[in-house]
Order: structure tokens, then sequence, then C-alpha cells
């Protein structure tokens, strides 16, 4: 009798190319939606710190809706972009098995907010230790004046955005069973333009446009 046999809520076996799930399908989605709901309040503080008190209320959460939608269609995105980029190459890779991936390691993008707030909350020696964390949008806050696209692209590249590009690379390799540099020179490369995304995204929630 196989583990499988014994387990009959395990599904994390590595199938198209190798690539494990990294949930339980039955508890992907509430995993998704915990993510999402993540972000929606990440993105919440954000609005809430830019838009003036006469701005209704459901205006700023209706921005941090469009937010955290935004966070997890540029997975989506992403994931799609592997797959599509790997199946032209003849590797598989199950999208919603990356998709999944791709949403647990945005919690390090996540973490690395949550650090720039502390570290524009304390400036000085923390707020110097944040930065390689969280990036350099942690510690020029004052400096960079209010939350603008260009900085909530790419403020945060620190550590953390580091070990979420090189994660998502070896994510890649376990499934393509290739050379580590193709994923990894092809994840910079969807970092880039997920970023670009993001921060057309969040000033179009704010009621500007990126290429005005």
């Amino acid at each position: 009798m196989s583990p499988a046999d014994t387990l009959p809520f395990a599904d994390t076996a590595p199938e198209r190319g190798g690539l494990p799930r990294a949930f339980h399908r039955l508890w992907s989605p509430f995993w998704i939606a915990f993510v999402g709901w993540q972000w929606w309040i990440e993105m919440g503080h954000q609005f809430a710190s830019q838009f003036s008190e006469s701005a209704p209320d459901g205006y700023t959460q209706l921005a941090a809706v469009l937010g955290a939608l935004g966070h997890l269609a540029g997975n989506a995105v992403e994931a799609l972009f592997y797959v599509e980029w790997w199946r032209a190459r003849g590797t598989r890779l199950g999208f919603m098995r990356l998709f999944e991936w791709l949403v647990s390691l945005s919690m390090l993008d996540l973490l690395g907010d949550s650090l720039a707030r502390v570290a524009e909350a304390h400036p000085g020696w923390i707020a110097g230790v944040l930065q390689v964390l969280a990036g350099l949008g942690a510690v020029r806050g004052d400096e960079m004046g209010s939350v603008t696209g260009l900085r909530v692209a790419f403020g945060s590249v620190g550590l953390l955005c580091i070990a979420r590009l090189i994660t998502t690379a070896a994510i890649q390799h376990r499934g393509t069973r290739g050379r580590f540099e193709a994923p990894l020179v092809l994840t910079v490369t969807a970092w880039l333009i997920c970023r670009l995304v993001s921060w057309w995204m969040f000033d179009l929630a704010r009621g500007m446009s990126t290429l005005s």
C-alpha cells in the first residue's frame, strides 16, 4: 500500500514536469482568498494615508479592493507567462500549481510593505536595518513625499524581494529540470513586467494615468 492510499487528503505529489502543489487543492481557494484579504488590508493602509479626510470612505475601500485584485491579477499574469514560455519550449507546468506558489510568495512582498511602514514610523538605525530587508522605499518615505506608483512598484527592492525572485526561479527549475540560469533570467524579466503593471494599476486607482 502506497502513502497516497493511506493519506487520502495528500495531494502534493509532483506532476507536469515535477512541480508539486503548494497546498491541497481543497485548501487552495481559501489560501488565495486569505492572501487577497491581506493585500486589501495593506492597500487600505497605503491609500488611507494618501486620500484627504474629505474623501468618501467608500472610495478608499474601492481603491484598496482594486489594488488587492491587481496583485492577484499580477500573479495570474506572471504564472501564465511562465507556463506559456516553457510550453513553447516543450516543458509543461501546471498553471494553477504555479499560481498557488506565486500567490504564496507574494506574502514576502506583503511583509516588505509592512516593514516599510514600520521604518517610516521609526527613522534612524531601525529604518536603516529595515532598508536591507524591505528596500529603499522603506527609509525614504519623507524624502520621496507621498506614495507614488513608482515607489509602490520598485521601492521594495531589498533582500525580501531578492529572496522572492530566487525562490520563484527555483520553483520553475523544480518543474522544468533544466539549468537554473534560464528560469532566473526569465523570472527577473517577468518581475519587471509585473512591477510596471502594478505601477499602472496603482496610479489608475488614484485617478491618474502612467501614460499621461
